[in-house]
């Protein structure tokens, strides 16, 4: 097959190389756990396949639970992924929690923890460059800096993609721009009720050892230490930033935010904002940003750094090295909207992972390659159609 990427930006510009870089099963809508699960085995053998490292780590994934009500909710998923799927996820009490991860604080209040041993983590920018040179080894041709400004149809095919008014011809069309899919989409015809929601992230300084090998995931905050020493840290959601269109999906996200209120701040400002350049500028090196530029909000830094150092104690003294922010694209359901566009032959849509696409990504690229080539999709992702939203 012949393969034209249209990138807007450059490789790992978006959230694919900004997010904390967890791989994990754990937790997850069973909805998805078929794709993670596929994932997985992946990650296991990537850097074999890609030829180089992408800094994989299988040292598991750890959700602390502070009280018994979270023992209760952990315990129901653990219980049900063990008897459905198979997955290796145990309870661990406090002591077990403490000795798997002797850093953590003895007077941080964990009564437990659910723990993945299958589960690693990645370098973002490193995994999504070792894509991009796996892809252009094998033949595939980049449009960097470009957008598509429009999606052709024939006789109810796919028929091409315009960019910069030139005709590409294509019989399919993977549409897969994160948070860019939905405005891509209402050109043919579908309304897919994405949203946008800025996260985030900062780093440390590097302290090489010692080394913590599992993900920790706290009440509000995510840990990652990197290849290099330095932790990564992010309180889980983030801003809900006021645009023009924000009313086109206000009644489908009314359930989401009250069964969660705390994961999208609405920053009613953020037309404003833009308007003024950013406070402080602290650089990211590992890759450049989109030309979105997102913000990241100090005040999310704070919050990461307290609970960080709450249950880090002995590196409370770590000092915030770097920030940076991603537009994370989200759905309604939070799961992804991966598969066909019913009515429109050769369409292929992988978006809306709402800020957990990192870890199934490589599954969803494997999916979307087998559909792309009228094969079957090597796992079940029946329940992540994009047509799900038309039904409803």
């Amino acid at each position: 097959m012949r393969v034209l990427l249209v990138e807007r930006d450059a490789p790992g510009s978006a959230q694919s190389g900004r997010n904390l870089g967890f791989v994990r099963q754990q937790n997850r809508d069973f909805r998805e756990l078929s794709l993670m699960i596929g994932a997985l085995s992946i990650w296991e053998e990537l850097e074999a396949e890609l030829g180089c490292r992408v800094g994989w780590q299988q040292g598991g994934n750890l959700s602390l639970a502070f009280s018994e009500a979270d023992l209760v909710s952990r315990r129901a998923w653990q219980q049900r992924a063990a008897e459905e799927f198979g997955l290796d996820t145990r309870m661990l009490s406090a002591a077990e929690t403490h000795a798997l991860v002797p850093q953590l604080a003895t007077d941080c209040g964990v009564v437990g923890a659910m723990y993945t041993a299958s589960d690693g983590k990645a370098e973002p920018a490193r995994a999504t460059r070792a894509f991009f040179d796996a892809a252009l080894r094998a033949g595939v041709a980049f449009a960097f800096g470009e957008s598509v400004t429009r999606i052709e149809t024939s006789a109810g095919k796919i028929s091409g993609v315009q960019v910069r008014g030139r005709l590409y011809r294509a019989g399919t069309v993977i549409i897969a721009a994160g948070a860019g899919s939905a405005a891509l989409l209402r050109k043919t015809g579908l309304n897919l009720p994405q949203e946008f929601i800025r996260a985030t992230v900062a780093r440390t300084v590097a302290r090489p050892e010692p080394r913590i090998a599992a993900c920790v995931s706290g009440q509000h905050t995510g840990i990652r230490q990197d290849l290099n020493g330095a932790y990564l840290i992010s309180v889980a959601g983030g801003e809900y930033d006021l645009r023009l269109d924000s009313w086109r999906h206000m009644r489908r996200y009314e359930a989401t935010r009250k069964s969660n209120p705390d994961a999208a701040r609405i920053d009613y400002l953020a037309p404003i904002k833009r308007l003024f350049p950013l406070r402080v500028h602290l650089p990211v090196a590992d890759f450049p940003p989109s030309r979105d530029n997102p913000h990241p909000e100090f005040f999310r830094v704070e919050q990461a750094s307290r609970e960080f150092s709450r249950l880090f104690k002995t590196l409370a003294d770590l000092q915030i090295e770097t920030c940076w922010a991603g537009i994370i694209d989200t759905l309604p359901d939070v799961v992804p909207a991966l598969g066909p566009v019913e009515g429109i032959p050769g369409m292929l849509v992988g978006t809306g992972f709402s800020g957990h696409g990192f870890g199934p990504g490589p599954m969803a690229g494997k999916v979307l390659a087998e559909l792309a080539a009228d094969r079957q999709s090597p796992v079940d992702i029946s329940a992540l159609s994009p047509m799900r939203f038309v039904r409803n």
